[in-house]
């Protein structure tokens, strides 16, 4: 591990793979902007636009993984270890792929509005969504973990409030007065709600993780 350090010092910085990185956080802020008005859609045609616009936000956030990949795989001496260039780039397209997924999910299962507790999900993943994408683009400082100190803090805080919400809305679901085929439809876009969140936190954790492991 020293000797990799001592390496890296010595060559010059490849600082492409940063610029790749923060190509895929401007991903994230272009997917969690569109994704943002799924919290106010009225009617199928208005999910059916928020999901269009967002599909090719996803591929393009694919391709750029493709070619970080290739870059790694090209590559001698990497800035920081190849194995977690790999990680962060594959848990930031994962929140992409997340927000894609949802909106894809509510035009699937019939939506005309949401209820207020995914409304209110929505919300916790855009800003959540955001607090990553910054710290992402603070990765050229991966030697400073207090770069991404307020990142952390803010995701995990978020990420607790969706996990009381999302309870709280299973909770109300399963009252007697639901019935079954919307209660099958509502847990599940509730599901896929949390779970993006969730998959902010991770990609947070990795960020959190690779600059400790750095700093």
């Amino acid at each position: 591990m020293l000797i990799d350090r001592m390496i890296r010092f010595l060559l010059p910085r490849q600082d492409h793979f940063f610029a790749m990185l923060e190509e895929l956080a401007s991903k994230i802020d272009e997917a969690a902007e569109v994704f943002a008005e799924l919290e106010t859609a009225s009617g199928r045609d208005r999910f059916e636009a928020v999901s269009a616009r967002l599909k090719p936000i996803e591929t393009a956030a694919d391709d750029y993984c493709r070619k970080l990949y290739g870059e790694i795989d090209r590559t001698f001496v990497t800035p920081i270890d190849r194995e977690d260039l790999a990680r962060l780039t594959k848990v930031l397209d994962n929140v992409v792929d997340s927000m894609e997924h949802t909106s894809a999910f509510a035009l699937l299962y019939r939506f005309e509005t949401l209820t207020e507790p995914m409304r209110h999900l929505v919300r916790l993943t855009v800003a959540c969504a955001r607090e990553l994408a910054g710290a992402a683009r603070r990765l050229r400082k991966f030697a400073d973990p207090e770069s991404v100190r307020g990142a952390t803090v803010a995701i995990h805080a978020l990420e607790n409030e969706a996990d009381a919400i999302y309870r709280k809305a299973i909770a109300a679901l399963f009252d007697g007065s639901v019935p079954a085929v919307e209660l099958v439809r509502q847990k599940d876009m509730l599901s896929s709600l949390e779970d993006g969140v969730d998959q902010c936190e991770d990609a947070m954790d990795v960020i959190r993780s690779v600059v400790v492991k750095n700093g």
